[in-house]
């Protein structure tokens, strides 16, 4: 089964993505954030893992079916 992770685009709106890909550039990390598709506006945002915690149940079954189709790492 494919893994997804839940995140938030910089618009807040809250969805997930199969990949998520953490990127290092020589010794230093380039940070959480990653530029992907938001599903809902359709603009390319940087996104964060979201802390599914402070989700409802009912905002994390909406981002687990809103996913992510293209990422850029």
């Amino acid at each position: 089964m494919e893994q997804h992770t839940v995140v938030r685009c910089a618009e807040g709106h809250v969805f997930s993505t199969a990949t998520f890909p953490m990127q290092n550039l020589l010794e230093g990390r380039l940070g959480p954030g990653r530029l992907i598709r938001c599903p809902q506006c359709g603009r390319l945002r940087n996104s964060v893992p979201a802390d599914v915690a402070e989700l409802s149940g009912a905002q994390l079954a909406r981002a687990l079916r809103l996913e992510a189709v293209e990422s850029l790492a």
